[in-house]
């Protein structure tokens, strides 16, 4: 594989993939615990993504070094109807159960013109004769599939939305023949609501729009907030109140605090602020702000952060960029890392720029190996026209060593 020259001190950006493989994600074995035997032999150390044809694959990564096979990732055609991730925003996303590790994604409707009106939830799983694909029934209009990551689940839930850019309605479901979903009603009309499953439960986490009260110091306002709705019990809680807008909400449970459920959101664009669930003065409980990381001056916006555990200790990676946009492909960015306990949470930039060689590194994820966790993503030479040559998927070493023994449980059971 080939690798490019990075600056003295830091890891080595090492190529992995071939080509642009946009909006890749892992199968469950990236964090750490794998199973060659799951999913019917094919194991769980796996990727899909869609290609810009609308064709589904997955492909399998190495656990012991980290590399993908094949390097274009295009091991196994799941479907050649979806949706690309250039056009609804999301590729595939992998649901994870008892029943094994399956795939959902937006999808045109079979045997209609391949046109948004004809937009669909598409469902992807193993059988022992391979892959099973197509729409799920009484689908239509509705985009943007998540699966639930809940390994003792028998049946694993999705939830998705309206297709719309004037208003999200919200819904989730049981991926089991003949149910039925349920709108989830967060008295928002605001478009751009975003949500993702808190792993090991059924809850939702997400962001939107919501009026915050007039106060003596101005007048009422809109600001995106954080809320975790729960599927069981049919309430939607709100977790932060402050006037800022929260962006990116990811809940985990975070081994320094006795493996209780933490969460993570990014404000203004320059700040992540983790938060714990305490007792106030007066008794009851509120989620509170425990600790504010800043992003490097001279990289202090940040984009895509997503949470890790790894050795007994919670980490963030994202990327930063000197520009507001930098989640474009046409502005520079680097890979970073953070921990999560206060005086213990410095920005570790682990990427950098040889002089006169801007990169653009867009979509982060890990993957726990043998050697440890590594950052993967895709990786761009920016263009003064605004546009990006691919150089396609590369990933950088954290640094954080390899996995402690009594960190990896064994594998459960699975198809």
């Amino acid at each position: 594989m080939s690798s490019s020259a990075s600056a003295q001190g830091l890891p080595r950006e090492v190529q992995v993939g071939t080509r642009t493989i946009i909006d890749f994600e892992f199968d469950w074995g990236r964090d750490g615990v794998h199973c060659p035997a799951c999913n019917y032999g094919a194991g769980n150390s796996r990727l899909a993504f869609t290609d810009e044809f609308g064709q589904v694959w997955v492909g399998y990564i190495d656990p012991t070094n980290g590399y993908f096979y094949p390097t274009d990732g295009q091991a196994v055609l799941v479907d050649t109807k979806s949706v690309t991730a250039q056009k609804i925003g999301n590729g595939p996303e992998w649901m994870v159960s008892q029943r094994g590790s399956e795939l959902v994604y937006t999808r045109w409707t079979d045997k209609r013109p391949q046109t948004f009106n004809n937009i669909s939830l598409g469902h992807a799983y193993m059988g022992a004769g391979g892959w099973i694909a197509g729409s799920i029934p009484d689908s239509k209009g509705y985009v943007l599939p998540v699966g639930s990551l809940n390994l003792d689940d028998s049946v694993p839930m999705i939830n998705y939305q309206n297709f719309s850019t004037r208003k999200t309605d919200t819904y989730y479901r049981v991926m089991a023949q003949d149910t039925a979903q349920f709108k989830i009603d967060i008295g928002s009309s605001q478009p751009g609501v975003t949500r993702r499953w808190v792993p090991g439960t059924h809850k939702i986490i997400m962001t939107f729009q919501v009026e915050s009260p007039e106060s003596d110091t101005g007048p009422q306002r809109v600001f995106r907030q954080v809320f975790l709705y729960s599927p069981n019990t049919d309430t939607l809680e709100q977790l932060t109140f402050d006037p800022e807008n929260k962006y990116w909400a990811f809940m985990w449970q975070a081994p320094e605090y006795n493996n209780e459920y933490l969460f993570f959101v990014m404000v203004g664009g320059r700040e992540l602020h983790i938060y714990r669930r305490l007792k106030q003065d007066d008794g009851t409980f509120a989620w509170t702000v425990i600790n504010k990381i800043s992003m490097p001056k001279d990289n202090p916006f940040i984009v895509s952060p997503e949470p890790m555990v790894y050795n007994g200790k919670s980490w963030i990676y994202f990327t930063v960029s000197p520009k507001r946009g930098g989640h474009n492909i046409s502005a520079a960015s680097q890979v970073a890392i953070t921990g999560i306990v206060p005086g213990e949470s410095e920005v570790r930039v682990l990427t950098a720029d040889a002089e006169g060689q801007t990169r653009a590194r867009r979509d982060p994820e890990h993957f726990i190996t043998a050697n440890g966790p590594y950052i993967y993503y895709n990786r761009y030479v920016p263009r003064a026209d605004g546009q990006a040559v691919s150089e396609g998927v590369f990933r950088i070493d954290t640094g954080l060593g390899v996995p402690q023994a009594q960190m990896a449980p064994a594998a459960p059971a699975r198809r």
